[in-house]
Formats: C-alpha cells, sequence, structure tokens
C-alpha cells in the first residue's frame, strides 16, 4: 500500500505540469512578420524567338503537314535550346503558323516556352512580320533578342553567352552569316541565328519584314551597316559539305538543314531533284543521329559513317 506522502507528492507533481500547460496557453501568441510586397521574379535575360510552319505556301511550295507531323523540327528545335542553355536565363517565344494539334501539344510541353498563333484559325502570318509580333511579346526587362528557324539550333554548350558576348558598342548584331548566295544575293546576319540587344533593335527600328531588303532580317543588317558599326559573323565551317547551303555548321555552335519546312528552291540555280535528295539524307540524318550527323560535317568522323550522305547520288 503506498503512503499518503507519495500520493501527496504524485499529485502535486500532477498539478504544476497542469500549471504550466495553462500558462503557457495563456500566452499571447508571436505576431506574424509583416508580409511586404511579393517580389515579381526576374525577367529573363534573353528571348529567343522562333516562328512554326512560316511557308505554307507560296515561293517555296505548299507546306507539307504529314511531313511536319513525322519530322517535328520544331520539336528537335527546342531539344536543343533545353539541352545546350542549362543554368542561362532565357524562355523561348514560338509563333505557331502550322494550326496542327501535334504540334502546339510538343512546343507547350517544352518548359520555358510561350506559344503564340494568327487570331483567325487556319491563317498564317509570314516568317518576317511573325518575328516582328514576337518582338512585341518580349518582356520589358529582357536585354538580349536571338531568332533562330524551326531547322536551326544550337550544338554545344555556352551559345547564347557566345552570341551575346560578341554584342560590343560596334558590333550591333551577331549570328550565321549567309553569304552562300552571292553574288545573286547580299550577304547579311540570317535570322536562322541572329543575336541582338532588344535595344539596339528598337534603336534602329529596323524590321525583320522583307520589306525593301532582300529576305527576311536583312533590313536589320543593313539598319546596323548605316549606323557605321558592324556584324560579328559565325562563317559556315563545315569539313565536309553535301550541299552548298544546306546542312550547314556555322562557328561549331549552330546548325542549319536549310530548307527544313519547305521545298529545297534556292535562289541560286541548282539541280531540284538532287537538292530533294540532299534534304532527305541530312533530314533522316538529323533525325536519327544529329550528334553523328554534325561530327561528321564538322570533319570530326568520317562522313561515310552517316546512312546516305555520301552516297553516289548525292555528289
Amino acid at each position: 500500500m503506498q503512503s499518503k506522502t507519495g500520493l501527496g507528492a504524485g499529485a502535486r507533481r500532477v498539478a504544476r505540469e497542469a500549471r504550466r500547460r495553462l500558462d503557457l496557453a495563456r500566452q499571447p501568441s508571436p505576431r506574424p512578420a509583416p508580409v511586404g510586397p511579393a517580389r515579381r521574379p526576374k525577367p529573363p535575360r534573353t528571348a529567343i524567338l522562333v516562328v512554326n510552319g512560316f511557308d505554307r505556301r507560296g515561293r517555296w511550295g505548299d507546306f507539307n503537314a504529314d511531313e511536319a507531323r513525322e519530322y517535328p523540327w520544331i520539336d528537335l528545335c527546342l531539344q536543343q535550346i533545353e539541352r545546350h542553355s542549362r543554368g542561362t536565363s532565357y524562355e523561348v517565344l514560338v509563333w505557331d503558323n502550322t494550326w496542327l494539334p501535334e504540334h502546339r501539344e510538343m512546343i507547350e510541353r517544352h518548359p520555358r516556352v510561350r506559344r503564340f498563333e494568327p487570331s483567325e484559325p487556319g491563317t498564317d502570318v509570314r516568317h518576317g512580320a511573325s518575328l516582328d509580333l514576337l518582338v512585341r511579346k518580349v518582356r520589358p526587362r529582357t536585354q538580349f533578342i536571338i531568332t533562330l528557324d524551326t531547322d536551326s539550333f544550337p550544338i554545344r554548350d555556352g551559345w547564347i553567352e557566345n552570341l551575346t558576348g560578341r554584342l560590343t558598342d560596334d558590333a550591333l548584331v551577331a549570328g550565321v552569316w549567309r553569304d552562300e548566295m552571292l553574288p545573286r544575293k547580299p550577304a547579311f546576319i540570317h535570322p536562322c541565328c541572329l543575336a541582338i540587344r532588344k535595344q539596339t533593335l528598337h534603336e534602329l527600328g529596323a524590321k525583320f519584314l522583307v520589306g525593301s531588303g532582300a529576305d527576311v532580317a536583312h533590313n536589320v543588317t543593313l539598319a546596323v551597316e548605316e549606323a557605321g558599326a558592324r556584324a560579328s559573323k559565325l562563317r559556315r565551317s563545315n569539313q565536309f559539305n553535301a550541299h552548298f547551303l544546306m546542312g550547314a555548321v556555322y562557328g561549331d555552335l549552330i546548325y542549319h538543314q536549310g530548307a527544313g519546312s519547305r521545298a529545297p528552291t534556292f535562289s541560286a540555280r541548282t539541280d531540284s531533284d538532287h537538292d530533294e535528295a540532299v534534304r532527305l539524307a541530312l533530314r533522316d540524318a538529323a533525325f536519327k543521329d544529329l550528334d553523328g550527323l554534325v561530327d561528321a560535317l564538322a570533319g570530326n568522323v568520317d562522313p561515310a559513317t552517316v546512312p546516305g550522305l555520301t552516297s553516289p547520288a548525292l555528289h
């Protein structure tokens, strides 16, 4: 049998614990920390502009919707941007003229992408005009603009820093130097890879629309030259050429298929059957093993290792 003293001591301990819990409950709750205005996320430093399906009809031939579904250059382009832009502040703006549900799903599946389309279903906006519309969608505090074609994309890391680092007080535009058409067409920084400061583009008042220029974005290069500045040029760096224009590597930085989403019709006089055979060989190689194709074009491996690339029918 427990003693009365023991019972009293236990009761006192229970009473003390109960009072302690009661005192804690009576204490005023700490005031919540003041909530300031929510911080707006920093805008992307670079906006990458891409027009999808701009050649639905016209001088380059009708847009091939079936081929676009089977060989979606836009998806490959966005994959390559993601692959080689890790750790970089950027976003991609796509103007989608295709009206293909499959392409819409592909585009919206990629992170950091904002997609736009014409206001009227089934219509399209030409390439230069589409780029001008995308420029207006760039966020206010974004510093740089880079344009790509759907069939042009980076092939190594640091490509954004390489391009934006070329822009100085006297070099106002940088990118792919398209001189393969000389003398039939003037050389200029081509929209398959063109980098410029957003402020510079505004100050020059230049548009991507063809207008009085020779091609899309030609007026940007003209405006830079008229301002007494220069272009920083990524020149064609192929060690192996399957074609004078298609399947190009520029500055070991950018790959451009050329005629990826249109018929291979060029301003220069060429054999259309031969051009189509080369286009198909390059397309198939790009979608099967892009790295292997680029290595062959850059001279890192024997071009014969790429199926069809050295076929007698292409040469």
